[in-house]
């Protein structure tokens, strides 16, 4: 894994709640799937590469489908969507070859010559491997499988279109080998052929499974599952994501029946908010093309767009089924923090759209947090940059010109998004706060640019060891209203 940035550039996320105290936004799903390697990540582009890998009538594309729709009326859709394997119990390693789709049986039936192939630290070298009596394409299989032995099984998949050589044994001391010998290429079972290795594993910890993930990617932003996940593991895949600095989200769903029993404790919600205090969590009530639509409005928001924040509320995808549609459950998901997809109904109009748009923890909401994911990102690449293409930056005014000149365009765009807002009143608490930390007053400011960047001046002692002078950035979400409340009067 890359030495992270954060060694010499540290983005500090926060809030200030009024009562008190570069990167894309992609989508990760862990998967069970037999057809996802360990220890990789794939990256998909549409959904018919999703479908194309993993079956029209796997769980992942049905995800797919729903994520790379984004939400209606978007003005993006997602660029990439990514998949990471986790197994559930002890896995042996696989050998699947490349696509023989383009292979005849006849043409198969011509094939023979020598296969070795190292399985679990041992070599097996197959002298004569004759495909002339193979019937079909998994008739074939079994022949290969005869000449190497016992210690591997051997089948043709029929959506990827490929042999497939897997261990006998499972866990981490199970591994496999590409094969080599005069019949392995023409079997496309060489990496210059397009086979792809998956050594065996034991059941990984949520932070050894998120480290592997992270040392191949990381360029997403939430994370959910194709799988119904225990109690245990959501948890801890809520754990994870509050450890990270406000960087990740997670996206747990169920259909539990607590969660329609408002202000129930055996939900997963309430265990993660009120028992665990879990933040950067998005529980949603509903399966998990439900929990792919939260991840595709977030891979959806378009930074570069004059105003184009969007809230997570009320945002609509046609054929994504409603599953809540009375007041009852509405109420009682409400309350017990849940997010959902709803069927609402008044007089003739009907509408089906998300609600709440919340987020575990102080930002609360998914905009608000979606944002400052952004932000913060990008202004640890602008930080880097001015680093990189600056002789040196002194620690006197000239210095904090430079810095300051280095973020402008980010929070500029930021402005224009609609993540930061002029105008927004502050309460006398915010604003003593900020004075405390800062020595003066400079709410004025705050308001009028929606932003206040503050450069300290240095101890000597961070000048003797060339640290960053003391830096903060106050800026003005401005919230988006989610509610219309209207005194209609008929004056007679």
């Amino acid at each position: 894994m890359a030495i992270p940035l954060r060694k010499d550039v540290q983005i500090n996320p926060g809030v200030l709640p009024a009562g008190g105290s570069a990167l894309d936004l992609n989508g990760l799903i862990l998967t069970d799937n037999a057809y996802a390697p360990i220890g990789q990540v794939l990256t998909f582009t549409t959904k018919e590469d999703v479908s194309k890998y993993f079956g029209s009538l796997s769980e992942e594309y049905a995800m797919a489908n729903v994520y790379f729709s984004g939400y209606n009326n978007s003005l993006k859709t997602p660029g990439a969507l990514l998949f990471s394997a986790f197994n559930h119990a002890p896995v042996s390693a696989w050998l699947r070859g490349g696509s023989m789709a383009a292979v005849t049986l006849e043409q198969l039936k011509a094939m023979s010559g020598t296969l070795t192939i190292t399985v679990d630290g041992t070599q097996h070298a197959a002298t004569a491997v004759d495909l002339g009596a193979a019937t079909s394409f998994a008739n074939a299989a079994d022949i290969i499988q005869t000449a190497i032995g016992s210690s591997v099984t051997v089948t043709f998949d029929t959506n990827q279109k490929a042999f497939i050589i897997k261990s006998a044994t499972t866990g981490a001391a199970s591994s496999i080998s590409f094969a080599s010998g005069t019949i392995a290429a023409p079997l496309k079972l060489t990496a210059g052929t397009g086979a792809v290795l998956s050594n065996g594993a034991d059941v990984p910890s949520v932070a050894d499974a998120m480290q592997s993930v992270l040392d191949n990617s990381q360029n997403w932003a939430f994370v959910t599952t194709s799988f119904e996940t225990t109690e245990e593991l959501a948890l801890s895949l809520s754990s994870w994501v509050t450890g990270q600095n406000y960087r990740f989200g997670y996206v747990p769903y169920t259909m539990e029946a607590s969660a329609l029993v408002t202000g129930s404790a055996d939900t997963l919600a309430f265990k993660i908010i009120a028992v665990n205090n879990y933040s950067n969590v998005v529980p949603v009530y509903g399966r998990n093309i439900h929990a792919a639509s939260i991840l595709g409005y977030v891979a959806s928001l378009p930074f570069d767009r004059q105003e184009g924040r969007v809230t997570a509320k009320f945002r609509e995808l046609s054929g994504l089924p409603a599953v809540v549609k009375t007041s009852a459950a509405y109420d009682a998901l409400i309350a017990n923090g849940y997010n959902f997809y709803g069927n609402y109904a008044q007089n003739k109009v009907v509408e089906d759209y998300w609600a709440a748009g919340t987020i575990t923890g102080d930002f609360k909401w998914l905009d608000t947090f979606a944002f400052q994911m952004w932000l913060n990102a990008t202004l640890a690449k602008d930080a880097i940059q001015v680093l990189k293409s600056n002789r040196s930056i002194p620690y006197n005014a000239s210095g904090k010109a430079i810095i300051e000149a280095s973020f402008a365009d980010t929070i500029n765009q930021g402005i224009a998004f609609g993540g930061i807002r002029t105008g927004v009143d502050l309460s006398s608490q915010q604003i003593s706060e900020i004075q405390n930390a800062v020595g003066a007053d400079i709410s004025p400011s705050l308001i009028a640019k929606g932003y206040y960047l503050y450069i300290g001046d240095p101890t000597p002692t961070q000048r003797a060891e060339r640290t960053s002078p003391p830096m903060t950035l106050w800026y003005c979400d401005g919230g988006a209203v989610q509610k219309i409340t209207l005194a209609s009067i008929e004056v007679q």
